[in-house]
């Protein structure tokens, strides 16, 4: 019964784990630029509709740039032209900004409304052409390697994307179910043996028959929970963002408003 529970909360652990929302790498700590011609800025937007946040946001990326490299830039008519569906590629070139967007976060708020990070890079000077660097979305670790690790050791992928806890939990799983499948189905054969032999009496064929129906079913849910559990591994291997930061992160960020910004302190704990 005791080792049923502990498997169960092991169930309840991982999915909980599958379903809660994974912030990106960048979030609390941004990449480094590949050389000095760029930097990397992160900027939020609020708005009533995603486009509206996101807008927002690319509005504060573009106007933070022009102010720093000294360009002329018109706010209201840039975010007229946002609204209106230009796409900031052009709008970049027109006011000579160069914007390079990278990802992108969005988020749902309490009021109904929506918020959007976006990571950007930027020119550091606005009369040096800038080297871009391609950061893929969920970074640097290929999904496709993280699957093949996690396919010969289960959690392993996790463990190779910054999921340590996840991944030791994965594999811990993935062992208790399978030990405890073969310990089932061992035992059931004990059984068995015992009930074919002819000399055994009634009383004891009988609760050797019990034994044998109830190991033999667990080790049918065990070693179905174990490929459950498998397969479920492999999904979040391939599918889970790396992240690059481990423990306990502090982060001092700057939220928009309408009225200007408020200073926010995130406290994030990683495993």
């Amino acid at each position: 019964m005791k080792h049923t529970l502990f498997i169960f909360i092991l169930l309840l652990v991982s999915v909980a784990a599958w379903g809660a929302k994974r912030l990106p790498p960048w979030m609390n700590e941004l990449p480094r630029p590949g050389n000095s011609t760029y930097m990397y800025v992160r900027e939020a937007g609020e708005g009533a509709t995603l486009t509206e946040a996101h807008n927002q946001a690319l509005l504060r990326v573009m106007q933070s740039t022009a102010n720093r490299i000294g360009r002329p830039f018109d706010a209201q008519a840039v975010d007229k032209a946002l609204a209106g569906g230009s796409d900031y590629q052009t709008l970049s070139s027109q006011y000579n900004i160069p914007i390079n967007k990278v990802d992108q976060y969005d988020e749902r708020l309490r009021d109904g409304t929506y918020r959007v990070w976006l990571l950007c890079q930027v020119a550091v000077s606005g009369n040096i052409q800038p080297q871009w660097e391609e950061l893929r979305r969920y970074g640097e670790v290929s999904n496709w390697t993280s699957l093949v690790k996690s396919a010969v050791v289960p959690g392993l992928g996790q463990m190779g994307k910054g999921y340590y806890a996840e991944g030791w939990l994965t594999l811990t799983g993935e062992l208790l179910f399978v030990g405890g499948g073969a310990y089932s189905y061992y035992t059931a054969q004990q059984q068995l043996e015992v009930m074919r032999n002819a000399t055994t009496p009634y009383a004891d064929w009988h609760a050797a028959q019990n034994k044998y129906n109830t190991f033999r079913t667990a080790s049918y849910i065990a070693w179905g929970s174990a490929a459950v559990l498998y397969l479920f591994n492999l999904y979040r291997a391939y599918s889970m963002q790396p992240r690059r930061t481990t423990g306990l992160a502090l982060a001092l960020s700057v939220m928009p408003t309408e009225r200007g910004f408020t200073p926010s302190l995130s406290l994030t704990l990683n495993f």
